[in-house]
């Protein structure tokens, strides 16, 4: 695939990140989201390289529109967690090529893998912020009394309950129907 043909990608992606980020941001999908999803399936369809790009662009840009505020000191934190699920997309589509089976095992996998990459993302981020916060006299009692805040938790359960869901149910669909879209046989 040519340059072109990639930023045509990446463009097309961010923009349904970003446009279905902003249709879920209302209370009743909080951290609820289809950007960790749509670069794991970008990864997966089309390399490391196109959902590194995806993940990167579509963090950074939701860091300073989201409704609930700009991200701040925690983006680079943010940009740089997206990168996990593109590798895990990456690292996926070695396993099963391009047709991974749907409503299967594979598809279980997939939600598992997107929900243990949204839980180390909640790690990184939170850690973060605890980092952030407290700097310079974070302790472990801060670092702790952050990661394990029930608020915290119910976001991370949020986040990642949501990411397995997607990841079984709507990876395998776009990641067989995506790259047809963009004349690429699989």
């Amino acid at each position: 695939m040519n340059g072109t043909g990639r930023v045509a990608i990446v463009a097309s992606f961010t923009a349904l990140i970003i446009g279905s980020d902003l249709a879920l941001s209302g209370p009743e999908f909080s951290n609820v989201k289809l950007l960790d999803t749509l670069v794991f399936v970008a990864a997966y369809a089309f390399g490391f390289r196109v959902g590194a790009a995806v993940g990167v662009l579509s963090e950074t840009i939701w860091s300073f529109i989201s409704p609930i505020g700009m991200a701040g000191v925690i983006a680079p934190f943010l940009v740089t967690g997206e990168l996990l699920f593109a590798l895990a997309g990456w690292a996926a589509s070695k396993v099963w090529g391009p047709r991974p089976r749907i409503l299967s095992a594979n598809s279980l996998f997939i939600g598992a893998l997107l929900a243990v990459s949204a839980f180390a993302w909640d790690l990184e981020t939170n850690a973060a912020t605890a980092i952030i916060w407290y700097w310079p006299s974070l302790g472990v009692a801060q670092l702790l009394a952050t990661m394990f805040n029930p608020l915290t938790l119910l976001f991370a359960l949020a986040h990642e309950g949501s990411d397995f869901a997607f990841g079984t149910l709507v990876a395998p669909s776009f990641i067989r129907l995506i790259p047809k879209a963009f004349g690429r046989r699989s």
